[in-house]
């Protein structure tokens, strides 16, 4: 299948927003549009989705495409389960199958030599190859396989549609499109809503859907991962560039730097050719070459200058020097209900730091950061914060720290000293609210423009740390890389949860991760703990990691989550369980406590073990802090080789612990598949 745009022109407002755009997609291909916000890639999406009408110019398709359109934003109306939503996608296929067990049914009761006989086969034949073609017999699976990529569970499949948040129900309207898997697939910012796991997942999917997929899109490895072919969109005009978006960044510079030199070459010759004019105007003998060089201006038109492109600038203040110790978390953990999501653990935040929260969704990333914000209090265990500690979180809810009552302008004023109120316009022109968008009221906002503001009200806190959840959502290309820049140049510290992998690799030069409970300390960014990962697995040390690095690239591998899915799905539609089921079952149960049983004992004293090497551990920390230990050079000597052996001996036990409970997955994994 194949489609093409050809000279496409669209108005809005007065103002060509597409003009005369042009391009074909076909075989398979993967592309994105890029440009800043209001250049028109949202308008040319909506005109190849036939969403919108262009004021000139066509839109062709080959006969018989399907097309799947993604918006930025939707709501899902919907009083029916995920599950039930989800497989409304196949009506054709589940109305095909429930006639051919009709048919099957006639089939029983008609002579088999009659010519009514022979009309049903046919129809049954025709119906059985429908089923066959759009995969009929495996829809439970497919629901179960893509939900669960997009990090749905097994008993959110039984949940109303609309108990959903909103970005939920995008996933939901993302989940409808993959099923149906169309000719053409329009994605517009499809990750906006995804964490990293699903990111990836989705990211396995199209590479290796046979769709032509046209996205866009603000995730950078996202598209540098898939894309073959980036649309810039800049004052309506668009420019096609060959390959990802890295070498897009490189032939992009090429080209504004040809633009720009030519523009200067011009200039050159128009000012040499206006000095003439002007030296030689009185001179009767020399005004025929006046008037060749006047017709040579005039016929000469104007060469642009590259595109510039609007995008925010800042620098976060450089803070006051704070306590070597920033924050601490001592002897904490977090339950919600009867479920442990932090296990026992110490956690100190050092001066400097750079620190990038992992781990698979719903691991407690959000509930850590705001446990060191102090807005989410520990179920035991204390938090300490460091003398001259001024703390800034960005939340990745928007609404948790911007007054719905106020505009721009009056909540950036709520932040800002009054000794620096008179310059809060000149700085929220610097994050793009220029005019009357600074009286905006705040609910009106796009996800990008809260962001904007939030990060503009940062600048006034003065803070020695930052705790960002989530910072890049809703922002730009752009405006992402200011960001990394601005927390580049940063002296205080910073710990963040992110799923965009090149901001975690050019920020972190430390990972936390979070699984199963317990946090794990990795020197370096996001890329150096997954090969640390990948070096865990080489040693045998645990069996497998959720992201693993192949071809360059970094992918989701957990598969559990879709294979538990399938299995509900299936057991749902099972019958009756029979006398011999039931016993086979008990069985298998018998033997699973058996194998359960000494793992959990096992599980039990190395979570003991590992609880007070890690309590002593932030003992002697404490001891080595005081005056009268560091000047005593035997005392302090003996402590620091008591910490190294504890440390070793965590560094032995927490992949002992990991592996164990790998073994306990497994093992309920296989009990689930025998029942």
């Amino acid at each position: 299948m194949s489609f093409s745009v050809n000279e496409v022109t669209c108005l809005l407002g007065g103002r060509n927003v597409l003009d005369k755009a042009s391009f074909r997609l076909g075989d398979g291909e993967k592309c994105a549009i890029v440009g800043e916000n209001g250049s028109g890639k949202s308008t040319l999406l909506k005109c190849i989705a036939g969403l919108l009408t262009p004021d000139s110019g066509e839109v062709s398709y080959s006969k018989g495409t399907t097309i799947g359109y993604l918006p930025q934003e939707s709501a899902l109306d919907s009083s029916r389960t995920l599950r039930e939503e989800l497989l409304s996608v196949f009506d054709e296929v589940l109305s095909a199958e429930a006639e051919m067990r009709e048919l099957e049914h006639l089939m029983g009761e008609t002579p088999h030599d009659s010519k009514e006989f022979e009309k049903i086969s046919h129809r049954y034949d025709d119906l059985h190859h429908l089923v066959l073609h759009r995969g009929g017999y495996s829809l439970e699976s497919d629901v179960g396989r893509v939900s669960a990529g997009l990090g749905f569970t097994a008993s959110d499949l039984d949940r109303p549609c609309r108990q959903f948040s909103g970005g939920w129900q995008m996933r939901i309207l993302l989940a409808k499109l993959l099923l149906q898997q169309p000719d053409i697939l329009l994605l517009d910012e499809p990750t906006n809503h995804l964490d990293l796991e699903s990111i990836l997942w989705l990211e396995d999917w199209v590479r290796n859907s046979p769709c032509d997929v046209l996205m866009v899109s603000h995730e950078r490895a996202f598209m540098d991962n898939l894309v073959e072919r980036i649309f810039e969109l800049h004052l309506g005009m668009l420019w096609t560039y060959r390959g990802n978006y890295t070498n897009y960044l490189e032939e992009r510079e090429e080209r504004y730097e040809n633009m720009r030199r030519a523009y200067e070459n011009q200039q050159i010759q128009k000012n040499q050719i206006q000095r003439f004019i002007d030296k030689n105007r009185a001179d009767k003998s020399r005004a025929a070459q006046v008037q060749s060089r006047i017709k040579i201006l005039e016929k000469m038109d104007d060469l642009p200058l590259p595109p510039s492109y609007k995008t925010i600038r800042f620098a976060f203040p450089q803070p006051e020097r704070g306590s070597k110790e920033v924050v601490s978390l001592v002897d904490c953990d977090k339950w919600y209900g009867p479920r442990p999501v932090l296990r026992p653990f110490n956690l100190n935040i050092y001066r400097g730091d750079r620190i990038a929260l992992v781990g698979l969704n719903g691991a407690g990333k959000s509930t850590l950061i705001k446990m060191l914000a102090g807005t989410e209090p520990p179920s035991h265990g204390k938090r300490v914060v460091g003398a001259n500690t001024v703390l800034e979180f960005f939340s990745q809810y928007q609404y948790e720290d911007l007054n719905p009552a106020s505009d721009v302008l009056s909540s950036a004023l709520e932040r800002a000293p009054l000794d620096q109120s008179a310059n809060v316009r000149d700085l929220l022109g610097a994050f793009l609210f220029s005019g009357d968008d600074v009286f905006k009221k705040v609910p009106i906002l796009s996800g990008g423009e809260k962001t904007r503001l939030r990060l503009a009200r940062m600048l006034f806190s003065g803070a020695n740390i930052l705790l960002l959840d989530e910072p890049t959502n809703h922002l730009d290309v752009a405006s992402r890389a200011t960001l990394e820049r601005a927390l580049s140049q940063y002296e205080g510290t910073i710990v963040f949860v992110s799923h965009d992998r090149v901001f975690m690799d050019r920020i972190a030069t430390k990972v936390l991760e979070i699984h199963n409970g317990l946090i794990r300390h990795y020197p370096g960014n996001f890329t150096d703990y997954i090969r640390a990962k990948q070096r865990e697995i080489a040693d045998g040390l645990i069996e497998s990691a959720p992201f693993m690095i192949s071809d360059g690239r970094i992918h989701f591998t957990s598969s559990l989550a879709a294979s538990h899915d399938e299995r509900l799905a299936d057991a749902a539609s099972s019958k009756k369980k029979s006398k011999e089921e039931k016993r086979r079952e008990a069985d298998a149960r018998n033997e699973f406590n058996k194998k359960k049983r000494p793992l959990e004992e096992e599980i039990k004293k190395l979570e003991q073990t590992i609880h007070k090497a890690e309590m002593r551990i932030s003992e002697i920390d404490q001891l080595l802090a005081q005056p009268d230990v560091y000047t005593n050079a035997s005392r302090c000597a003996e402590l620091v080789s008591e910490k190294k052996s504890l440390q070793t001996a965590l560094e032995k036990s927490l992949p002992i612990w990991e592996k164990k409970n790998q073994d306990l997955d497994r093992i309920k994994s296989e009990f689930n598949l025998q029942i």
